[in-house]
């Protein structure tokens, strides 16, 4: 295999994702999924390997939601995407057809159309489609589960370009068609936390718990078994010359905290002259975090701060700047002492809402002791040499 970062790989070269695949196949068999991690951890690659592996009886509906902006779009889509797949029933959507006028003309300029060229009302729209489909899966006996990456991006698009009610609505109808038709189940997945999405709702009124009937799930890296194994096939693909290709492989996964993708990263920027050693793994890691121009993607752990955290940024950056430091996990009243050294802070409850909401947005991970370090070393290390704290080492 080589390395291809960030790029669409078979199903069969997805490495170390066959047994959450599995567990959330089973998962679905009473309930929906909420699938939430970091950027480049491998979301997308995981619903890719749930379409390369679907059991009998199911189907499969998949789509990036990122790129829908209003509620009309959405609602359109979800009923193309559902005609096509099952439009071959002799009795598929007749519901449907009776606000639509037997499916004649359904969209113009990608929006559901009435009869008398009125816009579609999106809610009946996705009511009468789901309807439409649990009544079809049942003929068949099959079931179905729509695969949606980046809802997050969807309601915030949805709330910037329709207002804030309207993505709220969206939520709401989502957690009841997915309780009340026991056919169809949802993986959601989003890089940004849907938490942020709900704080801003909530401070328009918001009340729901749309999550709540659902299994969350972080994928988080890959085991170390296959991480090497990953590796190991990336630098025989990549023909990369290793004196000993188990020490490089092992080098690279640990480098990088056993990221598929980072894995894919590295070894794609390996010297193809020899010998390859872990000290050379090292340093061409170490390259790569000092490059201005680097395209690890790391900069969004930064970047995305002033939009999810606020008037708190600051404060936000300081509690990252204090645990990144730490060579060892570190306690709370280190972090607040770390803290108050860098700027004037005397509000404990504040302190823990941030603490949770980084857990939240995977930067941090507790240990039982109750102490906080970066979920990932590389976004650690990252950090580190950024921020100018310390030298970048591991």
């Amino acid at each position: 295999m080589k390395p291809n970062p960030g790029g669409q790989l078979d199903p069969q070269n997805i490495v170390g994702r066959d047994e959450p695949v599995t567990r959330m196949w089973e998962i679905l068999e009473g309930r929906s999924i909420y699938m939430n991690d970091v950027r480049r951890v491998g979301k997308t690659q995981i619903l890719n390997k749930m379409k390369g592996s679907v059991p009998p009886g199911w189907m499969v509906i998949s789509q990036d939601l990122g790129g829908f902006h209003t509620t009309a779009e959405f609602a359109t889509w979800v009923f193309r995407e559902s005609y096509k797949v099952l439009s071959g029933g002799k009795r598929a959507f007749r519901k449907m057809e009776g606000l639509l006028g037997q499916l004649k003309g359904l969209e113009i300029a990608g929006v559901l159309k009435l009869p008398d060229g009125a816009t579609a009302p999106w809610k009946e729209a996705l009511i009468r489609t789901f309807s439409d489909l649990e009544e079809e899966l049942a003929s068949q006996d099959k079931r179905l589960v729509f695969l949606w990456d980046e809802v997050p991006f969807l309601l915030d698009n949805i709330a910037k370009r329709e207002g804030a009610d309207s993505a709220m609505q969206v939520l709401d109808i989502l957690r009841s068609l997915s309780q009340t038709h026991q056919r169809i189940r949802f993986v959601l997945t989003g890089s940004v936390g849907l938490h942020h999405v709900l704080t801003v709702l909530r401070t328009e009124g918001y009340v729901g718990s749309p999550l709540n009937h659902m299994e969350r799930i972080a994928p988080g890296p890959l085991a170390k078994s296959d991480a090497r194994k990953l590796a190991s096939d990336l630098l025989h693909g990549a023909g990369v010359p290793c004196a000993d290709f188990d020490a490089c492989a092992v080098a690279a996964a640990e480098a990088v905290g056993n990221v598929p993708f980072y894995i894919h990263k590295l070894v794609a920027h390996l010297p193809k002259t020899g010998p390859v050693s872990p000290e050379t793994v090292e340093a061409t890691l170490e390259q790569e975090i000092a490059h201005p121009d680097n395209d690890w993607d790391l900069a969004h752990f930064r970047q995305r701060i002033p939009l999810y955290y606020g008037k708190d940024d600051k404060l936000v950056l300081a509690i990252l700047d204090v645990v990144a430091s730490a060579e060892a996990p570190i306690a709370l009243g280190a972090i607040r002492r770390g803290i108050s050294s860098k700027i004037v802070f005397d509000d404990d409850e504040l302190l823990h809402h941030l603490l949770d909401l980084l857990q939240k947005d995977h930067y941090f991970e507790r240990d039982t002791g109750g102490n906080y370090s970066f979920r990932f070393p590389l976004v650690r290390r990252w950090w580190r040499f950024d921020r100018s704290l310390v030298p970048a080492n591991p």
